[in-house]
């Protein structure tokens, strides 16, 4: 009899756990869904981690990110490094500058826009059911990351893409429902990781999201 009533009390503790949990996803989506539906813009401080499994090292990079969010299912992105170098992507067109040998890499990604957006908006604007239709979406649970709470999401998309390095992303929102931290891992083991820090949200001018190069700067095309 003791032992029934033991397994009883076990079940009936693992309902309440997932029951808990369900609610806990539940109020990460709404989260995420009201922070979708007011983002506009981001400018946030940028710690930037590329993982190479083969050698189990890190490369840290430091800079300042600014996302952009025009309309729905378009994004604008700028970053730019402590040391002087900086990425743009204006919706089109991809820029790669390198501040040491003063050239920019010029890329015409079109033909990828869709790819590039959703890399994007990957925290920044696209909401609950977005990630649930191109993902197997997960609710790994709270943990606090750069001092704060937040809630982390597992996703792996549903549809492999053989030209993509993305084998899973890794999501950690902040209680305004914007993600703190990105974790893209490829196939091979290796890992991109932005930590966002000292955010602040809202628009801004479309000049503001440009690459500032100096005049002998080299332009290489691709």
């Amino acid at each position: 009899m003791m032992n029934r009533v033991l397994k009883l009390g076990i079940f009936a503790l693992t309902l309440a756990g997932l029951t808990h949990a369900a609610e806990s996803a539940a109020m990460v989506f709404a989260r995420i869904d009201a922070g979708a539906k007011s983002f506009k813009g981001m400018t946030a401080d940028l710690t930037y981690t590329e993982h190479s499994a083969l050698v189990n090292s890190d490369e840290v990079t430091k800079g300042v990110a600014k996302f952009l969010r025009p309309k729905p299912n378009s994004a604008r992105a700028l970053i730019t490094w402590n040391d002087g170098g900086g990425l743009e992507y204006n919706g089109k067109e991809g820029k790669l500058y390198n501040a040491k040998t003063k050239t920019v890499d010029v890329g015409n990604l079109s033909s990828r826009q869709s790819t590039v957006n959703q890399y994007l908006l990957l925290g920044f604007g696209a909401t609950s059911e977005d990630l649930k239709a191109a993902y197997n979406v997960t609710y790994v649970g709270e943990e606090n990351v750069g001092g704060q709470p937040t809630w982390h999401l597992k996703l792996i998309p549903k549809v492999p893409d053989k030209t993509s390095s993305m084998k899973e992303a890794d999501l950690w929102y902040g209680p305004n429902g914007i993600v703190v931290q990105q974790k893209i891992l490829a196939p091979s083991g290796d890992y991109k990781q932005m930590l966002f820090s000292n955010m602040k949200l809202g628009s801004m001018p479309d000049k503001e999201l440009e690459l500032k190069l100096p005049k002998d700067v080299t332009v290489q095309k691709h």
